[in-house]
């Protein structure tokens, strides 16, 4: 995944970063059995993604007024 605000990897130097060592062990095992987060990894904020990249479409939408 990438980090929409360098556009290189999604990892510890992004702003929505999500290390693992940030949840507790319950929320990892479940993310993890279904397969949205790696236990050792992490991964990106899914919630900061969305805004992001609504937002990105916003920003790029012209409307005719």
């Amino acid at each position: 995944m990438t980090c929409p605000f360098s556009n290189r990897e999604c990892n510890n130097t992004c702003p929505i970063f999500v290390s693992p060592d940030d949840l507790n062990e319950f929320v990892v095992a479940r993310l993890s059995s279904i397969g949205v987060m790696d236990r050792k990894n992490g991964m990106c904020s899914f919630r900061m993604l969305a805004l992001s990249q609504s937002r990105a479409i916003f920003e790029n939408t012209k409307t005719r007024g």
